[in-house]
């Protein structure tokens, strides 16, 4: 931020008046077929669900469902203890009965998207209180419940549009599972055993990742490097806080809510990335955040979509970057919550598939934050950033000159990123402040302003006024106090093809 005294911005400014169009993609409806096995889609999906807040000391409540589900989050999330109701074990958050949550999702559940809503349960219960849960989901849900038929041999899983317009139920089938409850269970989860081994079974299973704990396979080469360094970052700041709370007497409360089918910590994988996309094509595996994110953070799902995960697991309770990657993703194929994994992920050949760079060309012109009238309101230093989150070949930012103490940044340049697998690729676009030092850090300590997410699949070409987002809300922000107007096109040469073949 600037010098307050330097600038003094009055009336209306806009020196490109002629782009006012909004950015629609090239395709709103539910285009991608439906009726292949739910293992050969990226799921939009939530995380403990039931929390409105932080992990350790928030309420739990419906709003998170609630928002998810509107938001065509296909993945609802709950731990569930005796009573039954559902809680973060070991933590000192508020607990909810299990059947305001289930009411919630009933009545939440189709409102945004028709396709199945999946609720995966970790599962604390004792046999009478597995039971009651059963009589819970089956009188709460009626005919929205989706019950298995007992002879159905698993050997692939049914598909969205099979699915339609029912609640599906994931979870753990421990040794003391109620009789009722174990019938209401479609999604059985299975202790990964390797990818190799996970092939070879016969029937369907679903396995969980901590993040930290990702398959490895060369051709992906190493994870994004700012992403392991903002991770790094997280670490240390909630290690600091911990030392500060033993210094000053306090021990804090840590949940082990890990699943009881998932790969932690240490558990690396590696494989080739034929075993993985193999693996990940039939069954169904679900990426969730490590146990330090206290605060509700997220990692980046790219991680887990570039190995073929198909749910990968956000808190949806703290809007953060990594939502604002999901939110792009699922901008795709009618919102639907649903998006069709690139057939060379559902049929995987001996290698990454060969190809040439198609240059996506991005000209900015001109970008506006409303800084207020009042003199004692310090100013902006605005610059846009662009960036790409898609398979590791694909990933890249740019960034624009910056404008000091001012909200009126006039660019009129054009940049370019070279795409390999727009199937797969999110642009971003954020407007941003840059903070004291920030050009010495290669703008590390900027602040995002408001942002605008879409997926590369659907890219309509064209000059656009984009209305941005709220960073911490994903809200829309004023369209006449904050936009960015920019113009998208392909390179001619290479014809782009839109969406997975």
């Amino acid at each position: 931020m600037g010098n307050v005294f330097s600038c003094f911005e009055t009336g209306p400014w806009d020196p490109h008046p002629e782009i006012n169009t909004s950015y629609t993609p090239a395709r709103t409806d539910v285009y991608q077929d439906m009726k292949q096995p739910l293992s050969h889609y990226f799921v939009s999906s939530g995380h403990n669900s039931y929390l409105t807040g932080n992990q350790l000391t928030s309420a739990s409540g419906t709003a998170t469902i609630i928002a998810c589900l509107q938001g065509s989050c296909r993945v609802i999330e709950l731990d569930v203890y005796n009573g039954p109701e559902c809680k973060h074990g070991g933590t000192l958050t508020k607990a909810i009965s299990f059947k305001e949550c289930i009411e919630a999702i009933g009545e939440y559940a189709f409102k945004a998207s028709p396709y199945p809503v999946i609720i995966t349960m970790e599962n604390h219960a004792n046999t009478e209180n597995q039971g009651l849960m059963a009589q819970i989901l089956r009188e709460v849900l009626g005919d929205k419940l989706f019950v298995p038929h007992p002879d159905d041999p698993m050997e692939a899983w049914k598909s969205p549009e099979e699915l339609k317009h029912k609640v599906v139920c994931r979870t753990s089938l421990k040794p003391n599972a109620h009789e009722e409850f174990k019938k209401l269970i479609y999604i059985k989860n299975s202790k990964f055993t390797g990818l190799a081994e996970m092939i070879k079974k016969d029937k369907v299973v679903s396995s969980s990742f901590e993040e930290m704990s990702l398959p490895k396979v060369k051709e992906l080469g190493a994870d994004d490097a700012d992403e392991e360094r903002e991770t790094q970052r997280e670490m240390e700041k909630l290690q600091a806080q911990q030392a500060k709370a033993k210094a000053a007497g306090h021990e804090g409360n840590s949940a082990d809510e890990t699943p009881e089918d998932a790969v932690v910590g240490g558990g690396m994988v590696t494989g080739s990335i034929q075993e993985l996309y193999t693996y990940t094509g039939k069954h169904l595996m679900r990426v969730y955040p490590a146990g330090w994110r206290i605060t509700s953070g997220n990692y980046n799902p790219m991680t887990a979509w570039i190995r073929g995960a198909s749910f990968a697991a956000l808190n949806w309770q703290v809007w953060d970057k990594p939502l604002w990657c999901n939110a792009g993703k699922f901008l795709d194929n009618g919102r639907s919550g649903y998006v069709l994994k690139p057939d060379w992920m559902r049929n995987p050949p001996s290698e990454l598939p060969a190809r040439p760079g198609r240059k996506l060309l991005v000209h900015v012109y001109s970008a506006h934050m409303h800084q207020g009238k009042n003199v004692s309101v310090f100013k902006d230093d605005l610059f846009v950033k662009m960036e790409v989150y898609g398979m590791p070949t694909d990933r890249e930012s740019k960034y624009t000159k910056t404008v000091n103490n001012s909200g009126r940044l006039l660019v009129n340049e054009e940049y370019d990123f070279v795409v390999r697998f727009p199937e797969m690729a999110v642009l971003c676009v954020q407007l941003m402040d840059e903070d004291a030092g920030g050009a010495k850090t290669n703008h590390a300590d900027a602040d995002t302003l408001g942002y605008y997410t879409l997926p590369l699949s659907t890219l309509k070409e064209g000059t656009y006024k984009l209305q941005l987002n709220h960073p911490d809300s994903g809200k829309a922000l004023p369209v006449d106090e904050a936009w960015v107007k920019v113009s998208f096109k392909w390179a001619a040469e290479n014809p782009m093809y839109a969406g997975p073949k």
